[in-house]
């Protein structure tokens, strides 16, 4: 597979080499595979329901550690706004969609319905004029347009989610308001870090420093990371050799949101909560979302404290490794292999404990589309807990499309994280990559067809070797907005 001293000095120049970029193509082309499910995680098979005082002594747990932990939250938020207004692109008064009929019904419970009216008057614009017309087409372009609310061009996380009485409020906004309930740390500052395209990073920055002017109490520090080049993925023709693009240089395409896993790698926390921008609720619902983030804390703290004192046991002290077999057995890995010695169990304990860890929030399946928790039977035999999504499974496969479809309990991506080991130190997450897990799409550009790369999704394969617990949440603490109308629903109407 030759390659030329210019494409050379664009791997360079994306902290690439020809070594890295052949390693890549192998991987994807000869070890990446479906995910083999053994079966669905339930309750009391994987997944963990706490009674009512378990919740409340995990909850404390939390509360009562905090000033001595550091806590920070990982929020991914490159998503476009674009995506959630799709269904009233190209508005066809002969041809209307279920969605778009909704918007049009209950156009008055939207938050944003009273900066639409305010800006269309500033413009010489009568909304209400309009809708009495029926001029929905109007009112479309100018929601999505540049000349109004130019949501066509707009992050997520920018577009208005909430009304109140004296305010509108973005998932920004949201995401603020709830760190100061649950991720407030000793010394009273709230740590978020927001990963963004680079074209974003200044306009969210800008927006969020006047924003955390307005709350008087609370003290924040926020980041931001964008996708490292160094992570894109070689473009691939059907027959596994470099695409090339019209000039002849080599396409690279962002390698999904896998890839951020190299961002979390370096935050620097005792607890990482991971949740994604869209999924706030308003205020007055908000109780919910907070006990079941200090729960999952709890369990977090717990569990490290036990791993972090078995660890510093297994050397000296006999008894710890009956102990460490029997909490790995419990909490992380069922099965133990027969005939090793007692010195081979002491390093297999070792090794199952000495990883990052992750307490993951699952909500009852209620149709959402999207991944869910289960056993999965792994390259070397054994089985493990992990998050999969239906890309990830043969769908030619009429047995593992049941055991798929059997599923009990869906992900939202809810996570509290430990990622550092006993001494402080993070782990180098890369390590705890399952790359099998990767995906492979076909896509059309430039009148041809190209093989596109994705690596393990953030909380799927890229976390697939880290300790793994599942922990029952309720409905009420997961509320997406993946279309505009998602906004109608009782989480997000005030």
């Amino acid at each position: 597979m030759p390659f030329s001293t210019q494409d050379e000095l664009m791997l360079k120049q994306r902290g690439l080499n020809v070594n890295a970029v052949l390693k890549q193509i192998h991987q994807f082309v000869h070890d990446t595979h479906p995910s083999r499910l053994d079966r669905p995680c339930i309750v009391g098979d994987g997944i963990l329901a706490l009674s009512p005082t378990e919740c409340i002594s995990y909850s404390r747990y939390y509360e009562e550690s905090k000033s001595a932990i550091s806590i920070q939250k990982f929020v991914p938020s490159s998503g476009a706004a674009s995506r959630m207004f799709k269904h009233l692109y190209n508005y066809n008064t002969e041809n209307v969609s279920e969605l778009t009929e909704e918007f049009i019904l209950r156009f008055d419970h939207f938050p944003f319905k009273a900066e639409v009216e305010t800006r269309m008057s500033a413009a010489g614009l009568d909304l209400e004029a309009l809708r009495a017309e029926n001029n929905w087409s109007a009112i479309f372009d100018f929601i999505l347009g540049s000349h109004g609310l130019n949501y066509d061009d707009q992050l997520k996380g920018l577009v208005v989610f909430h009304r109140y009485a004296e305010e509108i409020s973005t998932a920004f906004d949201e995401h603020l308001m709830e760190a100061t309930a649950y991720a407030k740390q000793g010394d009273g500052r709230c740590r978020l870090h927001f990963t963004l395209a680079p074209q974003h990073v200044e306009r969210v920055k800008n927006y969020l420093e006047n924003r955390v002017s307005q709350f008087e109490y609370d003290q924040f520090e926020i980041s931001f990371s964008t996708q490292d080049p160094s992570t894109d993925t070689l473009a691939l023709t059907p027959s596994n050799e470099p695409f090339r693009d019209r000039s002849g240089s080599i396409v690279f395409r962002p390698s999904g949101h896998g890839a951020l896993i190299h961002n979390l790698q370096r935050l620097s926390a005792d607890v990482i909560f991971i949740k994604n921008i869209d999924n706030v609720t308003v205020r007055k619902n908000l109780s919910d979302t907070v006990f079941y983030k200090q729960i999952l804390g709890g369990v977090l703290l717990k569990l490290r404290t036990t791993v972090f004192d078995l660890l510093n046991r297994l050397d000296s002290d006999d008894g710890a490794l009956d102990e460490a077999l029997d909490f790995i057995q419990t909490w992380f890995q069922p099965g133990l292999s027969l005939g090793m010695s007692r010195e081979q169990m002491v390093q297999y304990a070792k090794l199952r404990l000495d990883r990052p860890l992750r307490v993951c929030g699952m909500v009852r399946n209620e149709g959402e589309p999207g991944g869910g928790p289960f056993w999965v039977r792994m390259s070397g035999g054994y089985i493990s807990k992990q998050i999969v999504e239906r890309s990830q499974v043969d769908n030619s496969d009429p047995a593992q499309m049941k055991i798929l479809s059997s599923s009990t309990h869906f992900n939202p991506v809810d996570l509290a994280c430990s990622i550092r080991n006993r001494n402080g130190e993070n782990y180098h997450l890369d390590e705890f990559i399952d790359y099998t897990a990767g995906f492979v799409t076909e896509k059309f550009q430039q009148g041809s067809v190209l093989k596109a790369l994705e690596w393990p999704g953030l909380w799927n394969g890229a976390m697939a070797l880290w300790n793994t617990v599942f922990i029952e949440v309720p409905v009420s603490t997961f509320n997406p907005v993946k279309t505009v109308n998602d906004l109608l629903r009782p989480g997000h109407q005030s």
